[in-house]
């Protein structure tokens, strides 16, 4: 074991790597790997890390935790949930030829990264400040460490050199997303292990923090959102008190996000203020379509509508222009694209004091027409706060209630090129999990979100759903699919809006 553990230093020490303990998207797994940036590197044994001794303080309390090996990489179970620290030390002893111990204290903030200390570490950096001006403190046995040397792996995956100054403290650093840091402090210590004397130690400080997706623009649901040319476009959405409407309880603000590169929102020009209401992206242009918007001041009773305006973007000029209306209003509905056909199911239209006309039609427009225009064909039910999602060529329609406040777990699938219905496997049961979901299709695979935070995928050989992760719960919130991971923007929980984006690693 010895001459193992010799060699893997040897392998370690020949290049700069240092230990990275990275939480999965959902909390519940940390992964520990050696590398020079937060993914693990190729060519650096996995069982180095194996000997590290990691501990969980959550509310105050330090549990230990087991290291385990899960198929090629080493993770560790995090329990609880909220504000939690990670924090270990891996011990490598002696490297080839070397008369100093190396000692790698690894961290990881699971919360709020703002001055959140381990206390009892020879060195550790923390972070302080505040979202867009967060500066890192290296401390050395608790006490600041000037002209300390802080190595960067930043949110858009670049590396950055800073110093810290007379108190140890670096510049602010102003990119929203996941850092990962790292720093080294070596001191004088005689002694002896295993028979061999050493005459220092060489402490590594490791820091990861930070979420891996930086916050919505604004905290919303009911909003529209979808991804494009490698952009997540959002657009407006309900920003105040569920069950609160009002002119000033629905924004019109419209934001886009790279989703690789620089974790940097970008505004791009507003429109009015709607919510359920949704996007959809067609030949370079982003179309939205419908919605609903209080007429209303804060003070005086509802007065709700729903609209027919339709519009489309052009990312190229930054500007909006007008499509055909609905041939009536429709909010609460979602959209799709399938081929060059625009389709909108499900919804109702909202009249103010006047009762509301539930949707028994799906509509289309052909966006390749030279004058498109909509038609209406029959709809085999009257449903909102559904979810529609463009899968194999079909529309398939998710969840929902209808007239009578009844919660629906069925999948409605429409194929265009029979014109004809059929059903899909119903979402699992369970309280209100047909509410409000969101979905998206990814590699060829149906992924629907539902109210407890469950991510489901549907198996089409079974014509059965499974779990296969979990998020932040919330209703009236949108999917997305980037790379392994499905994200899930914004939604509400409990009378609170979020403007949190929940990463689920697919596996």
């Amino acid at each position: 074991m010895k001459s193992l553990l010799l060699f893997l230093t040897s392998v370690l020490t020949a290049h700069a790597h240092f230990l990275f303990v990275v939480p999965s998207p959902d909390g519940a797994r940390a992964t520990l790997f050696l590398s020079e940036d937060l993914k693990p590197e190729k060519g650096v044994p996995a069982a180095m890390v194996a000997p590290a001794r990691l501990q969980l303080r959550h509310q105050g309390h330090d549990q230990p935790l087991t290291v385990e090996k899960l198929g090629d990489t080493y993770q560790v179970t995090l329990t609880g949930t909220g504000p939690r620290l990670l924090h270990g030390l891996l011990d490598l002893g002696f490297t080839r030829g070397g008369n100093y111990l190396l000692h790698y204290h690894p961290k990881t903030i699971l919360s709020s990264p703002f001055d959140v200390a381990v206390g009892t570490t020879p060195v550790e950096i923390v972070p302080h400040g505040k979202p867009g001006a967060v500066t890192l403190q290296v401390l050395a046995h608790g006490k600041p460490l000037p002209h300390a040397e802080i190595n960067l792996v930043l949110p858009d995956g670049t590396a950055k050199k800073v110093k810290t100054n007379e108190t140890g403290t670096s510049e602010a650093l102003s990119l929203p997303g996941r850092y990962g840091a790292w720093a080294r402090f070596w001191e004088p210590a005689e002694g002896v292990r295993d028979g061999k004397p050493y005459e220092q130690l060489r402490h590594y400080a490791t820091l990861v923090f930070g979420a891996p997706y930086p916050a919505m623009p604004e905290a919303t649901s009911s909003f529209g959102s979808v991804v494009h040319d490698g952009w997540l476009y959002v657009y407006g959405g309900h920003i105040a008190k569920t069950h609160s409407y009002s002119k000033e309880a629905v924004s019109g603000q419209f934001h886009r996000l790279r989703l690789s590169g620089a974790p940097v929102w970008e505004k791009l020009p507003s429109g009015p203020p709607l919510q359920g209401m949704n996007l959809a992206a067609h030949g370079g242009m982003i179309y939205r379509i419908g919605g609903m918007a209080p007429r209303n001041e804060p003070s005086a009773p509802a007065d709700i509508h729903s609209t027919a305006e339709c519009a489309r973007f052009n990312p190229a000029t930054k500007t909006w222009e007008a499509m055909p209306p609905l041939p009536q209003p429709r909010s609460s509905h979602d959209v799709v694209v399938l081929g060059d056909q625009l389709l909108v199911a499900g919804g109702w239209n909202l009249r103010g004091k006047e009762p509301s006309e539930w949707a028994d039609t799906i509509l289309t427009l052909d966006l390749k027409a030279a004058k498109p225009e909509w038609v209406a064909a029959p709809q085999p039910f009257r449903r909102r706060a559904l979810m529609a999602v463009a899968h194999h060529g079909k529309m398939y329609v998710i969840g929902g209630f209808d007239e009578k406040n009844a919660i629906h777990r069925s999948v409605s699938v429409f194929d265009p090129a029979t014109k004809t219905w059929s059903e899909a496997a119903k979402l699992p049961a369970g309280k209100g999990l047909g509410f409000a979901p969101a979905a998206t299709a990814h590699r060829n695979k149906l992924y629907v979100s539902v109210s407890d935070g469950t991510l489901l995928q549907l198996d089409e050989a079974t014509g059965e759903w499974s779990k296969v992760g979990l998020s932040t719960p919330r209703l009236a919130h949108r999917l997305a699919a980037h790379g392994e991971s499905i994200l899930a923007l914004g939604g509400a929980d409990q009378g609170k809006n979020f403007d949190l984006i929940d990463a689920i690693e697919l596996r």
